[in-house]
Parts: structure tokens; sequence; C-alpha cells
């Protein structure tokens, strides 16, 4: 249908509705055009979010377009904001936002006392009889867990980037996932070294004009074994030295954190076209 035809053909819902005549209509329509070009601001972006006037005369359809967001080149059913008859809707520009924010707070990291200094990790070595400890037993948690926010969490191309790209998959409803790794810790704690760092995410995720809201919780473990701290054998090598050493011994922990983030992207506009 050509831009005239559309032109009558709204006059004439027009009078068959409200018996408003047909060239009335047309005399208004023909105005609100013209006022419509007067204001080309309105076409500078994209996408604009609509906007109503928000009192008892807003056509329910128009109502049901407040707050969501358009594309100028994919109008909604309704058509644009005040290409309706008598519309007083307006369209708010908008410019779309590839963006993330996501925050990953951790807790339950607090150590048990002082860092074990390398006697005492040799010491538990030669005499520990191969019993698990815990990091935070070691006092070493704290500084093992700062050095893993800094290699994985605050870097956005790493756990911060999976979370949301679940969150993307997900949309609306739960979701969750695993992680895992290896990471060498020795600058931290030599008698550590590298070490296992994992845990599972799990979250929920709404979708709301164009801007994605998640929140959840994360649970992470560290998990190793440990078989010659500070390399004994190697700087010490002998039989007698393997007669009298312990059995390799378990290092473990877990601790948690908290996650919320938001994503806007245009990708998701296609939900409100």
């Amino acid at each position: 249908m050509d831009t005239k035809s559309l032109v009558y053909k709204k006059a004439f819902e027009a009078y068959m509705r409200k018996g408003i005549p047909i060239a009335y209509s047309l005399e208004q329509q023909a105005l609100q055009t013209k006022q419509q070009s007067k204001r080309p601001q309105q076409r500078t972006t994209t996408h604009y979010i609509w906007r109503t006037q928000s009192d008892g005369n807003v056509r329910e359809s128009h109502a049901a377009n407040d707050g969501k967001i358009f594309a100028w080149d994919a109008p909604p059913p309704t058509g644009h904001p005040g290409e309706d008859y008598g519309c007083r809707c307006t369209a708010e520009p908008y410019t779309p936002k590839i963006n993330e924010q996501i925050e990953i707070t951790l807790s339950g990291i607090s150590d048990a006392g002082s860092p074990w200094s390398k006697r005492d990790f040799i010491n538990h070595y030669f005499n520990g009889k191969g019993r698990s400890i815990r990091v935070r037993e070691t006092g070493h948690l704290h500084s093992i867990a700062a050095e893993y926010r800094k290699i994985v969490i605050d870097d956005p191309a790493r756990l911060p980037t999976q979370i949301a790209q679940r969150a993307r998959e997900t949309k609306t409803g739960p979701f969750s996932d695993h992680f895992k790794n290896v990471y060498d810790m020795t600058h931290i704690v030599f008698s550590i070294g590298d070490t296992t760092i994992g845990g599972k995410y799990m979250g929920s995720s709404s979708e709301k004009n164009g801007v994605l809201s998640f929140t959840g919780k994360i649970d992470f473990y560290l998990e190793d074994a440990f078989k010659d701290p500070l390399d004994i054998f190697d700087l010490i090598p002998g039989d007698n030295l393997e007669l009298t050493r312990s059995q390799p011994y378990r290092i473990y922990d877990k601790w948690q954190g908290q996650l919320k983030g938001q994503i806007y992207t245009e990708a998701f506009l296609s939900s409100f076209k």
C-alpha cells in the first residue's frame, strides 16, 4: 500500500470508528506530517524509546509500547509515535550500547592464622603423615584468592565473558556452568606452586527493553596434591631422603562469591520490535 492510500485508509478508519469527517482527518494528518518534518532530531538515531503522555487518553495499543525500544526502519504494528491519528506519543532517541557490567565479589577467604613459612611446609611434608590441609590453614588463602581474582575475575575476557555468554544464551530464567583450570602460584607461595582452581556459578537472568540483568552466586574450590615442597629432591637428591619423606599430602579449600551484572546489547532489540 502506497503512502497516499495509507493516508486515506487512516482517514476512513477514523470516520468509521469515531465519526470524524474524512476531510478533517486528512487535514490533521497533513498537519502532523508537517510538524514531524520540523523535528529531524527524532531520526538522529537508529532506534528510539516509545513514550506516551501517561494519561487516560492513551490508546491501549500505544500504552503497551510505552518504554519499549523500536528501530526506525522496523516500526511496530501501531506505526511510529505520532503517526496514528491524534497520537501524542513521542520518540525518545536511543543509542544502543554494546557493554557489559559484571560484578563478582568474593567471600569466605579469611585465613586461620599467620602464613606458613618454607620451614612450616617442609615440616608438614616430612611429619604430617599425609594429612590433608586447607589452604586457609597455611595462611595463604587470601593471597592466592587475590592472585586468582587478578588473573581470572578482573580480566573481562575470562570468567566474566563466560558468565555473560551463558546469560545471553538463557536470556530469561536460570543458568549455570562449571569452570576449571590450573594456575601457577609459585610466585605467591612456592610450596603450593601449580594448583587447580575451579567452581560453579548459578544465576537467574531476565530481559527487559534491551537490557539483560542477572544475579547469582559462585562456589569456588582449590585442590591439588603436592609431593615435593621447595623441590627438595632436586636440591638434595638421595635414597635416604626418599625413605624418610611422608606420603604426598592434599591441599584444598572452598570459598564463595556473589554475582550480578547487566548487559546492554543491540542484539536484544529484535525482541521488542
